[in-house]
């Protein structure tokens, strides 16, 4: 009895053992895979996005210098284009709101809107700004939206804009700060992750401050906000009890950039969902990647969600080039659109949270 006993006891060792270690493996082997899914979006896609953004930005602060020593409408037109390349290149890194960005609120400082005319009326006759105060009238007075104001807004034509910018010298040195601000964050942000890669890499956990979490929360959260809330239901009044609120339109003062600018949006999210790299068609390990590690019929998900990108994509492409026209001419295109961007919500933020064994780590009051 007591050899039955001895054996029973060791077997169940053994057991335990073997039992312990393919759980160690298998938690080493997703440590590893989490690992090549935030090397390849660190690499591929996160820091050359910052790097394509501070070169659009640098190129823009160039045209402006030659238009600050040189007002002329040829110097004027130039610096407009540069400022678009960069509105379009700041799409790629809106939703990378982690580490240096969060800190010092990037996204605030570069991309609120409608923006504060007032606020900014204020700051050019008075002269007394500090862009790295934490409050909204601040937000609202600067980044790329205050620029859409002040080349677009700030008079009723060219001729009268170009006129303000000869005749007073406080609207030269309010644009140029506001470049110069755009430049200093967005170098400050690309040195964090140039400085921070290999922590942020290693960072291979499974908890809410672990880097993949994070990123994974902040994917979503932008796509559900700032993409769906921001670029398109706000204006179209989808949380309005009044009407639509076309004035809340991303890039209102240039009045024909608005679609561009949420297409570039849907596809910056497509790219770190999916590992494609920022500047080619390779992929890498991804979250679709990842999911099909986890579960091989997770690929039923993943197909579903980028399908569900390519219908949005579909319905943003059908809308006028100006949101605020579309708005106001078809009202009904704009709510068919969130509705279509709104069917990948729910499959990112139940089922592949689920998937992946990831918590939610925000509240949103209006449903998924």
């Amino acid at each position: 009895m007591m050899k039955k006993t001895g054996i029973y006891l060791f077997l169940l060792i053994v057991f335990a053992s073997c039992t312990t270690e393919s759980n160690n493996q298998q938690s080493v082997e997703d440590k590893s895979f989490r690992e090549s899914v935030l090397l390849n979006t660190v690499d591929n896609i996160i820091i050359p996005a910052h790097v394509n953004l501070l070169t659009n930005l640098e190129s823009l602060q160039t045209a402006y210098n030659n238009f600050y020593n040189s007002v002329n409408e040829e110097n004027f037109n130039t610096v407009k284009s540069a400022w678009r390349k960069s509105y379009i290149a700041w799409q790629y890194v809106e939703l990378y709101n982690i580490g240096k960005a969060e800190q010092i609120s990037y996204n605030l400082r570069s991309n609120t809107y409608p923006c504060n005319t007032t606020m900014i009326d204020m700051n050019i006759q008075n002269q007394m700004y500090d862009f790295s105060a934490d409050n909204y009238l601040n937000y609202s007075s600067q980044g790329f939206p205050a620029l859409d104001y002040m080349l677009y807004g700030i008079a009723s034509d060219t001729s009268n804009i170009l006129n303000l910018y000869n005749t007073d010298n406080l609207y030269l040195e309010y644009s140029k700060a506001l470049i110069d601000e755009l430049v200093i964050n967005t170098q400050s942000v690309l040195n964090y992750w140039n400085d921070e890669k290999l922590s942020f890499v290693n960072s291979n956990g499974n908890t809410a401050t672990s880097s993949l979490n994070m990123l994974t929360n902040d994917f979503i959260y932008y796509y559900e906000k700032g993409f769906r809330a921001n670029k398109i239901g706000i204006p179209a009044g989808v949380y309005s009890t009044s009407s639509s609120l076309p004035q809340n339109v991303e890039g209102f003062y240039s009045q024909y950039f608005s679609k561009t600018l949420a297409l570039h949006a849907l596809e910056s999210t497509r790219k770190l969902f999916t590992g494609e790299s920022f500047s080619s068609l390779q992929t890498g390990s991804s979250l679709v990647t990842y999911l099909d590690f986890l579960d091989v019929t997770n690929s039923v998900l993943t197909d579903d969600i980028i399908s569900k990108f390519e219908n949005s994509k579909q319905q943003l492409e059908m809308l006028d080039n100006n949101f605020v026209n579309q708005i106001q001419s078809e009202n009904m295109k704009m709510l068919a659109t969130f509705d279509a961007i709104q069917e990948a919500v729910p499959l990112m933020k139940i089922q592949m949270l689920q998937a992946l064994r990831i918590k939610v780590d925000y509240v949103d009051a209006d449903g998924d």
